[in-house]
């Protein structure tokens, strides 16, 4: 028998469908975070993004800096110096993935 779902029930079953992949993921060392409705995929050069750093800049861009600061609490003149001075693999990225972006890190 089929049952038919309601747009709520839909969205909750692609939402756990997600955040299963997205565990699987971190199971094989790959960290991901949500751009928006997707899952993406953050690493190296096979991934979608090739790290934290990088996932960031792309958002600000997509989302325009005055969206950014606001989704993230960030002052406009402060992101911008931490942008051109904050080396890419430093953990702040990462952290500000993980807090509002829905991020899980890979288990290396």
């Amino acid at each position: 028998m089929i049952e038919i779902m309601t747009r709520e029930q839909a969205k909750t079953f692609r939402e756990q469908r997600l955040l299963e992949e997205q565990r699987k993921l971190a199971e094989q060392g790959i960290s991901s975070a949500f751009e928006g409705k997707f899952l993406v995929t953050i690493g190296d050069s096979s991934c979608d993004y090739y790290n934290f750093k990088h996932f960031i800049t792309t958002q600000i861009f997509g989302m325009g800096i005055d969206n950014f600061v606001q989704k993230t609490d960030w002052d406009k003149k402060e992101v911008i110096e931490y942008l051109a001075t904050v080396d890419q693999d430093d953990d702040l990225w990462e952290e500000q993935v993980m807090d509002y972006f829905g991020g899980m890190e890979g288990n290396y």
